[in-house]
């Protein structure tokens, strides 16, 4: 594994993360994945909590390559027990939760309101929106014990524009409204809570539409470059850390500008695909 070069630092040093949807396969990562290597990479002693084992032992195996610390937990985010099962355990193991990433999610089958198919829809809250929520309330007494620390959200640019997704669109722009309130909840107690807004990037689950799609995702931002799940992870790092020790209820759009412009100015980068 190739990993960004200065990745390897003590900033976040004495922090215990959580990542959910950690688990990862082969060389072409998640965001999940990419940031569980990354805050062990920086530091931190981290639980991969994923519904698959062995996607989540691929993680911990790749974090132990280069002598982090990381601990499988097998777990699943729509079921409240399970959330509950994956906090002590990295408690058991590390004596404390001090970070808390809510990144597990799907996409769902798409659809329109109207047309869209109820169970997929259901299906798609239960893990994106309710998911966050369980964890939320599993790891936040565990955060609060600690003395406090970071919950990071994982959203999408697609919470505050229309996508066309319908189930998901809703479930990401509903997470937005949960960190705005846990940040008021809980930040007398020491907690921030922000959320991360990944834009068109290219990982496993913004890969669809090959070749031609990849090339659009690139041209729909001001940058006009490609975005990765490393790009991700460094918006989470930074939450983590000391650095944005006066930063909570805030929304973090990593997206290369696109969702600061309109369709017009973009037309031109965007109307062709050679």
């Amino acid at each position: 594994m190739d990993l960004p070069e200065n990745i390897h630092t003590t900033r976040l040093a004495g922090r215990v993360a959580l990542v959910t949807g950690g688990g990862g396969e082969g060389e072409f990562l998640g965001l999940g994945a990419t940031t569980a290597i990354l805050l062990a990479a920086q530091g931190a002693k981290v639980g991969v909590f994923d519904f698959s084992q062995e996607r989540a032992a691929h993680t911990v195996a790749l974090i132990e390559s280069f002598g982090g610390e990381a601990v499988v937990i097998e777990g699943d985010v729509t079921d409240p027990a399970s959330c509950v099962r994956g906090v002590e355990q990295v408690v058991k193991t590390y004596g404390a939760l001090t970070t808390m990433v809510n990144n597990a999610a799907i996409v769902g089958e798409g659809g329109t309101i109207v047309d869209g198919d109820l169970v997929n829809w259901s299906k798609v809250i239960d893990v994106n929106l309710y998911g966050v929520m369980h964890m939320s309330r599993a790891s936040i007494p565990a955060i609060r014990a600690a003395g406090g620390g970071s919950v990071i959200n994982i959203s999408s640019i697609a919470g505050i524009r229309a996508m066309g997704g319908s189930a998901y669109t809703v479930a990401k722009g509903a997470v937005q409204a949960m960190t705005r309130e846990l940040a008021l909840a809980h930040g007398r107690e020491g907690i921030r809570v922000n959320t991360v807004l990944p834009g068109h990037i290219y990982s496993p689950m913004g890969s669809s539409g090959g070749e031609e799609m990849r090339e659009l995702r690139r041209r729909s931002g001001m940058l006009g470059t490609e975005g990765n799940p490393w790009d991700i992870a460094w918006a989470v790092s930074f939450f983590a850390s000391d650095e944005s020790r006066w930063i909570t209820a805030t929304e973090l759009a990593v997206d290369a500008g696109t969702t600061q412009t309109t369709a017009m100015p973009m037309f031109k980068y965007t109307s062709v695909i050679e």
